[in-house]
């Protein structure tokens, strides 16, 4: 049996029940329900906790502490992260997206992309970070000079197109 702090919760059994009935979001839901397994006495450390609404005791941990620093508004709010734009931005993406759109001064691999981007702009980027950000974001497609074939014969293709 794992340890539990011992949390003083001041909302009654019932109050939690009918606040984890009436919330649509997922995951508040599991902390009002946690929270409610606690106050009810039916379960007293996380482990047991977390088995029963699906979450790690961690997990279960960090709602209780929460809970306890900042109260019942604190496990009902949800915490999204930030979005942080791309390092990829003004006179680096233009100058890019002209160099990716320009019929004779292109790039033929993400590679040279992602080397351009640390020379020229000095900006540090994983491969992959360059290679989605321009094949899915940008929504470019490299220019690549397909070879010819070696075996070809140039005289017999001269000959066809005449006829």
């Amino acid at each position: 049996m794992g340890r539990v702090k011992k949390v003083e919760i001041q909302e009654s059994a019932t109050e939690l029940l009918q606040l984890m009935r009436q919330e649509r979001r997922p995951l508040v839901q599991a902390r009002l329900q946690a929270l409610y397994l606690y106050q009810s006495g039916q379960e007293q450390d996380y482990a047991a906790i977390g088995k029963r609404v699906g979450y790690e005791r961690h997990t279960v941990g960090k709602w209780f502490r929460q809970y306890g620093q900042k109260g019942l508004a604190a496990c009902q709010a949800l915490e999204m992260g930030k979005k942080s734009g791309s390092l990829i931005s003004g006179q680096a993406l233009a100058e890019l997206q002209e160099k990716l759109s320009s019929p004779t001064d292109y790039f033929t691999s993400y590679k040279q992309n992602h080397q351009w981007l640390q020379q020229e702009h000095h900006i540090p980027l994983s491969y992959e970070h360059v290679h989605r950000f321009v094949r899915y974001y940008l929504k470019a497609k490299l220019q690549v000079v397909r070879k010819s074939n070696l075996k070809k014969d140039v005289a017999y293709e001269e000959k066809y197109k005449k006829n």
